[in-house]
């Protein structure tokens, strides 16, 4: 069942037409064609590609391959590994969606200074961006409020210190945010400033608060994944949610709020023991259009 943050999602990531997956040791994804980038480029001009899926495949590899991505008009999502930063050429404005991943070549990371994005490569029309970067470096791949000014979506993991959220507080057309290991950061008053709509939670430390998240007046659709501790749901009464998305969470507390938003139309609950009366849930399946309620 999917539900409004993954069709937000998926329609960055995957818009309508052809997507291309480049390279030969790459699991083939339904729906794309895979080829070499000899077969890439010979073929740009007839495939005319929506989404291109770019992986490194071997150490201290040429980069080239960029600048025919360059004059690919077509392209709205480009996924594309560490190695290839920083870009000598700029992709068209029709371009909508960056996912960074990480380093194909291990080699690279200990100079990984060099391989981020370039503060004179600015797309003043991405609007997402997503940067899950597992070798522990928190620093979004090198971009910033400047070099992808129109950015609405981000997703990315949180340092210690908050020096991520800092730069994310930089964008200021932001509306949506998916962020994992957000320990114990006061994101909601951090993020405060900025117009957010959806907001994607997960990696809870002990001691994380939801006391301030009424500082995001505008948000109208709340993932939490994996937090462990009480989580009073009456906090969420006076916000103007559409959709809650529960995963994880086994101490929940006074769910009988969740019947006083009246702009809520979509609930997921899941894995959380049961945290819901019957008489919660029948009443949320008799007033919202969707209902997934899973006590396992």
């Amino acid at each position: 069942m999917m539900d409004y943050f993954e069709k937000s999602r998926v329609s960055y990531l995957l818009p309508k037409g052809k997507k291309i997956l480049i390279g030969d040791n790459l699991p083939l994804r339904k729906g794309f064609i895979q080829l070499t980038k000899e077969q890439f480029i010979n073929r740009v001009d007839e495939l005319d590609p929506s989404v291109l899926w770019l992986v490194a495949e071997n150490e201290g590899e040429n980069c080239t391959i960029t600048k025919f991505l360059s004059q690919t008009l077509s392209l709205k999502s480009l996924k594309i590994s560490n190695d290839y930063l920083p870009l000598n050429d700029l992709f068209s404005s029709n371009l909508k969606a960056i996912s960074l991943v990480n380093f194909t070549d291990r080699n690279l990371l200990e100079r990984y200074e060099e391989f981020t994005w370039s503060s004179g490569q600015v797309l003043s029309n991405v609007e997402f961006f997503s940067f899950f970067d597992l070798d522990g470096r928190y620093d979004l791949g090198g971009i910033s409020p400047t070099t992808f000014p129109a950015l609405k979506w981000i997703e990315c993991f949180i340092d210690k210190k908050g020096k991520t959220l800092d730069t994310i507080q930089g964008f200021s057309n932001l509306t949506t945010a998916y962020l994992q290991y957000v320990r114990k950061h006061d994101v909601f008053s951090i993020l405060q400033d900025l117009d957010i709509k959806m907001l994607k939670l997960e990696g809870f430390d002990r001691g994380f608060s939801f006391q301030t998240i009424n500082k995001l007046s505008n948000l109208e659709v709340l993932h939490l994944n994996g937090y462990r501790e009480n989580l009073d749901l009456g906090l969420l009464a006076n916000l103007q949610l559409k959709e809650v998305y529960i995963l994880n969470c086994p101490k929940l507390e006074h769910s009988e709020a969740l019947l006083q938003i009246p702009s809520l139309e979509s609930i997921h609950v899941i894995n959380c023991k049961k945290p819901l009366s019957e008489e919660v849930a029948n009443g949320l399946k008799d007033r919202l259009q969707v209902v997934n309620i899973d006590f396992q």
